[in-house]
């Protein structure tokens, strides 16, 4: 195995000196990075939702780095970034219509969050580092937030993947033929939902409180969660002693999840959208240990709130995580859509590629067939329905080719804090063997060119965020 050991703060720092600038005068010149890392301050792209989801990943860092930077000028370069992400998100912090339940928001509101934690921690009414004449305040971070609470529960709890989990069985999906027999799924997706959810969890903890109805219900709606995980839209199986979950995508026919799109990918576990499990679970557990510290409405830093391995979502993300360091083990990689039940490998490609406008053709082999025929089993959609579930799908197959920056999807499960998978070496020594000198997380940010880099450089950077906020200090 090869041994990459380095130290999560010193790491963190090259990658902030080197990519994002020495201050103000750089910050302006942003741009042009092989994976668009910090060019994040286009005009036109702030409102795309992934920009959106850059811009949070970066405050999370930029925050849980600025208490272990080096020196008060690099503390300062820090503030100024930050500052200047604010200027430029905030209006997206709280959507009017919320209307997109999947994890661009959170993200965002997350870092949001942790700049407001920060900046009530340093003192500091405002931030003003990047321009004087254009502070974000305290205040103004705290209304947006506790708007953006508001919203989004509304509009997430009006979905069925938050009904469901309350109904028998959680509404959930064993497959009963052909290949997928034995396979268990969501009939929505997951990754948005309990992410979002954990989320509002936890900043209405942080800022509202725990005696408040949003607290009460999401406290009893993961709960559910973690056990319809456990029994009803995942695999589990015992292995070297250890519950492991294969966790599904989730979605799948229309017949199924109640609407009018079939998404075949909702059949397959992936390692990028089940990190994002990961992180939700592990927010809801850091909700409830706020609680427990009496740091309610004290707008606590996400490392003043470290879950606690005991709480039942810390449990079920262990388990998940479990699954992933086997696969690891097992398969040096991870999937950007694998094959489920335990399966070993990824899936074939569906027809039509991974370009619009897709194909309305229907699989004729392998595991693409399978979904296919499961999902048209009650009923066969219209042709442009099953051209976007071929896309959809082929989107995640086409990416599995890209193994360095898929398998580093799995860094954002730093979160959960020290599970094996994250200390064991295992992870960045496969990352290792199909990335060469690019294998630590400066390296792959700066150097890897594949079709997932820009992603798999995000998730290196929720990673390290979530490293420094839960005591890793080194990973191998």
């Amino acid at each position: 195995m090869i041994s990459l050991a380095f130290t999560v703060k010193t790491e963190a720092e090259k990658i902030f000196t080197n990519l994002m600038g020495d201050g103000a005068l750089r910050l302006a010149a942003d741009s042009g990075s092989k994976t668009n890392f910090h060019d994040i301050f286009g005009t036109l792209k702030k409102s795309a939702g992934v920009t959106r989801q850059r811009a949070g990943s970066q405050l999370l860092f930029l925050t849980s780095l600025y208490s272990n930077a080096s020196s008060a000028t690099v503390r300062g370069q820090i503030l100024t970034r930050i500052h200047r992400i604010l200027i430029n998100y905030k209006s997206f912090i709280n959507p009017a219509n919320p209307n997109n339940i999947g994890p661009e928001n959170p993200i965002l509101a997350l870092g949001a969050y942790a700049a407001l934690a920060l900046a009530k921690d340093a003192n500091m009414v405002s931030y003003t580092q990047a321009s004087s004449s254009n502070p974000v305040t305290q205040t103004e971070l705290k209304s947006l937030l506790t708007s953006y609470v508001s919203n989004f529960y509304t509009r997430i709890t009006g979905e069925a993947g938050y009904k469901n989990v309350n109904q028998p069985n959680g509404k959930g999906v064993t497959v009963s033929v052909g290949l997928l027999a034995g396979t268990k799924h969501s009939t929505t997706a997951l990754n948005g939902t309990i992410l979002g959810l954990g989320a509002v969890h936890f900043i209405n903890a942080a800022i509202n409180g725990a005696g408040n109805a949003i607290y009460s219900d999401l406290s009893a709606w993961f709960t559910n969660m973690c056990a319809r995980l456990r029994a009803n839209y995942s695999n589990s199986r015992v292995n070297n002693g250890l519950t492991e979950l294969c966790v599904n995508i989730g979605a799948g026919r229309a017949g199924d999840n109640g609407g009018n799109i079939d998404q075949m990918r909702g059949y397959f576990p992936s390692s990028g959208y089940n990190a994002f499990v990961i992180w939700g679970l592990n927010l809801a557990a850091r909700a409830y240990r706020i609680a427990e510290l009496r740091l309610t409405t004290q707008v606590p830093q996400f490392k003043n709130a470290v879950a606690l391995s005991s709480h039942v979502c810390q449990q079920t993300a262990a388990e998940i995580m479990n699954y992933y360091n086997t696969q690891i083990l097992n398969e040096g990689r991870s999937f950007e859509i694998g094959l489920p039940n335990f399966l070993p490998g990824g899936p074939n490609e569906a027809p039509g590629g991974s370009k619009e406008p897709g194909s309305s053709a229907a699989p004729t082999e392998g595991y693409a067939l399978a979904g296919y025929q499961h999902f048209t089993s009650k009923v066969t959609p219209e042709p442009k329905f099953i051209a976007n579930s071929n896309l959809q799908f082929n989107i995640l197959q086409e990416s599995n080719a890209d193994k360095a920056s898929v398998t580093a999807y799995l860094y954002t499960t730093a979160w959960y804090g020290g599970h094996t998978l994250m200390t064991s070496g295992n992870l960045t020594s496969a990352i290792a063997n199909h990335a060469g000198s690019a294998a630590l997380p400066y390296n792959i940010v700066t150097t890897n060119t594949g079709v997932k880099a820009e992603a798999g450089a995000s998730r290196i950077l929720q990673g390290l965020a979530g490293a420094m906020n839960s005591g890793i200090t080194t990973l191998n």
